[in-house]
């Protein structure tokens, strides 16, 4: 490999301490830069180092013409233009796995706090002492699915079960290991007998829109919808028409269109959003930028599966 030059795009994210921790003994140059990709900073990298708050599109040659290597803290890839980076040679390195026990932590937190009604909890409930309001239900007695059981699926399975959930429905072509108790089933199948679901999948064309006005039509009246994984993914327009026929609660930390939210969904009350704060935890922060680098000196770039 090359000498690298990198350039940081957001360097109010990325703790750059580490950054140089994980780069080592390898040669190497920082420029602290910004997602705008100034032509004097970026022209001579051959590295650019991101978050979600960048863009690749085919646009960067002209800032950076010697650009060979994205590397992504984090782990989706929707805001990289694959495969523009596949016609040019550009290497695409990210963190799979890395904040994983964060977001499966963020969504088993969501789970009860559902499931116990505590997003409901207004100052006035507090004052009048309104117990009663929040009668809800404990996870043992609920069915969970959880769709795409990768690292995170599988690590919400395991904290579930150790609460004592013990039925699960899973949906993920790909897997080859679900657990014994865990029964795989189709989408459909999954969405219509869950109490639960909870979305871990990257965004891509194939799985845009996946959970649409049809899909929601499926799910049992009061079940719980999460999605800590790509705003994409969810039809936020049918989840809301769904809200108002039928009860369901949606609980998404990230939305179409981020960092912009759709007013309705704010204001509905069957709608928790959360500012995409799912994997930020310090661990998991240190961990992404860790792994991220460690994968571009071992030149082991992004795999990227679907979950159609």
């Amino acid at each position: 490999m090359s000498p690298l030059t990198i350039y940081v795009t957001e360097p109010q994210v990325i703790n750059l301490s580490i950054v140089r921790a994980a780069l080592g003994g390898t040669p190497y140059t920082l420029v602290s830069g910004s997602p705008d990709f100034l032509a004097g900073d970026a022209a001579a990298c051959n590295v650019v180092l991101i978050r979600s708050g960048t863009h690749i599109t085919s646009t960067i040659l002209a800032t950076m013409p010697h650009l060979q290597h994205v590397v992504r803290v984090g782990v989706g890839l929707d805001n990289v233009d694959l495969d523009f980076c596949r016609q040019h040679r550009i290497a695409v390195y990210n963190a799979p796995g890395a904040n994983a026990d964060a977001v499966a932590e963020y969504a088993l937190t969501m789970i009860l706090v559902a499931l116990r009604q505590l997003h409901h909890l207004t100052r006035a409930d507090q004052e009048a002492w309104n117990r009663f309001k929040f009668s809800g239900h404990g996870i043992a007695s609920r069915t969970v699915g959880i769709v795409g059981f990768g690292h995170i699926g599988k690590l919400l399975y395991a904290k579930l079960r150790s609460l004592g959930c013990h039925s699960f429905m899973v949906y993920d072509p790909y897997a080859t290991d679900t657990p014994a108790d865990a029964r795989m089933a189709s989408l459909d199948e999954l969405l219509a007998g869950s109490d639960v679901v909870s979305l871990h999948l990257p965004l891509m064309p194939e799985t845009t829109h996946i959970i649409n006005a049809q899909k929601l039509a499926l799910m049992k009246d009061g079940a719980i919808l999460l999605n800590a994984a790509r705003g994409g993914i969810v039809d936020e327009t049918a989840v809301l028409a769904r809200q108002k026929s039928k009860p369901l609660t949606y609980i998404a930390d990230t939305v179409e269109g981020e960092p912009h939210v759709n007013p309705a969904l704010l204001n509905s009350p069957g709608t928790v959003i959360t500012p995409h704060i799912a994997s930020l935890t310090d661990d998991a922060e240190a961990a992404m930028v860790r792994v991220a680098i460690e994968n571009l000196l071992a030149g082991k770039q992004a795999q990227v599966i679907a979950t159609p």
